[in-house]
Order: structure tokens, then sequence, then C-alpha cells
């Protein structure tokens, strides 16, 4: 269980998570922990989509956020140092040619055939661009290891990856009961 109010400073990211039954319906909830443990903010302020569809707090300057879920997890990335995206996947097999559509060449010479490296990749691809506010597609184009600071995170069964605009997080927040 994740208590007390963490220390705040200057040019931070830091990434919660929840587990669950449904990673989508803990992603609220989660947000608010997040927004409470660290900000200390009561309540989450209302989100709304910026220029290019990220969600963002409407009427909040200074302070950024992503979100992200995929199966029972969620991920809630907050920064005071500029942009954020987060991404997690639950592995789990995929249409056998989706690696040549999201690879480039370089990648997919490097690649061990492995659902676990798909999702690594795929998570760096699409942190990236959640952090910039474009779209992913075609992913071929976005090129890994991103080209701004970013940190990769594993699990029994997912895989994650933050890009920030500063220092990138050594490790995922988790929070229980939810």
């Amino acid at each position: 269980m994740l208590t007390g109010l963490f220390l705040w400073g200057d040019g931070m990211t830091v990434v919660f998570g929840a587990k669950g039954d449904d990673g989508k319906k803990l992603s609220r909830g989660l947000t608010a922990a997040a927004v409470r443990s660290l900000w200390g903010w009561r309540e989450v302020p209302e989100l709304e989509r910026g220029a290019k569809g990220k969600p963002e707090f409407s009427g909040v300057t200074g302070r950024w956020m992503s979100l992200s879920h995929s199966g029972g997890y969620a991920l809630c990335a907050l920064s005071d140092d500029g942009p954020v995206g987060v991404d997690i996947e639950a592995v789990r097999p995929h249409r056998e040619r989706l690696p040549a559509y999201v690879m480039n060449e370089t990648e997919l010479a490097e690649f061990d055939g492995s659902w676990e490296e798909f999702c690594r990749i795929w998570t760096l691809k699409e942190s990236r661009c959640k952090r910039d506010g474009e779209a992913i597609f075609p992913p071929r184009r976005i090129q890994t290891p991103p080209d701004c600071p970013w940190a990769g995170f594993a699990g029994e069964g997912w895989r994650a990856a933050v890009c920030c605009s500063g220092p990138a997080p050594k490790e995922i927040r988790w929070i229980e009961g939810l």
C-alpha cells in the first residue's frame, strides 16, 4: 500500500501503477491516488483532450500526465518537467506478421521473435508518441531507443516504458487496494 506524500522537486517524472481485473477501470482511481500522493491534490482536475488528442489536466499549467492500461494493469505518469508518455502492454500473442509491420529493418534484424520483446519495442514507440502528442502510425518510422529520456520496465506477463522531458524514473510505484 502506498502511503504518505512523496518529496517532489523540479524536473521529476514519477510512474504509478496498479494491478487488478481490469486496467481500464483502475486508471481513474490510480490517477486520483497518484495526484493526491505526489502533488497533494484532493481531486483530479477535469481531463480534456489537447490539440493532438492527448489527455491533459484542464486549466492546469506546469503539470503533465499520461495514462495507459492493458489487461489487468494501469499506469499513470506524472511530470513537472515537461510532456510525458507512458505505455504498458500485457504480453500475449498477436498476429504473426505484426512485428514486420511495427519494426524497422534494424529492429527486425535484432528481434528475438518473442512477444515479450515485441511488447518492449511497442511500449517504447507508443510512450514516445504519447509524450510528443503524435500518432504512432505508421509505427516503423518511430526509432528505438527513443530520442528522449526514457526507461523500460518488465514484470511477469507485462512490459512498459516511459518517455520524459527530464530524467527518467527508475521504478514504478505500485499502488494496492484500488
